[in-house]
């Protein structure tokens, strides 16, 4: 049993939460296989490729000196290349024939494009005109394009 103490002006709330091992488990099975399975899934996913993103963008900004707006190319690019085969096979189960696999790649990288777009016109904007500092203008600009790119997905890439 896990008893959490809150402080909520100056008065102590006590939460007293019953967690067994096998509840955990047991909820966070039901959690990924419920209706949130796709967005949860989808998550995951993202915070894989932003991870690339980030490394790769750090590794050409940072290590190799180039201009950040290339830098977030190079990145995003690396990102998307992972995002295609876990969101296809893992997010949203898609399993088409060759054919609608290809035009699924086809809608995929035009709406990867257009997030690329979004996310590089935004970094540039957020850094050089609003003056903010391009790492947290990354996080900023990561947040928009991965809820562009979840729309795109499931209403027009892999529908079913």
């Amino acid at each position: 049993m896990l008893i959490f103490h809150i402080n909520v002006n100056n008065s102590i709330i006590n939460i007293k939460i019953r967690l067994g091992h096998k509840n955990i488990f047991k909820n966070v099975k039901d959690l990924v296989n419920n209706k949130y399975k796709r967005p949860i899934r989808f998550v995951v996913v993202g915070i894989a490729n932003t991870l690339v993103d980030f490394i790769v963008f750090f590794f050409f900004h940072n290590i190799l000196g180039i201009y950040y707006t290339l830098s977030q190319g190079f990145g995003y690019s690396f990102g998307v290349l992972n995002s295609f085969i876990f969101n296809k096979i893992w997010t949203f189960e898609s399993k088409v024939d060759k054919k609608k696999t290809a035009m699924e790649f086809i809608r995929f990288i035009i709406i990867n494009a257009l997030s690329l777009f979004v996310s590089m016109y935004g970094i540039s904007q957020l850094v050089s005109v609003m003056e903010i500092n391009v790492y947290i203008a990354k996080i900023i600009v990561t947040l928009l394009t991965q809820l562009i790119n979840y729309l795109g997905y499931k209403i027009w890439v892999f529908k079913k």
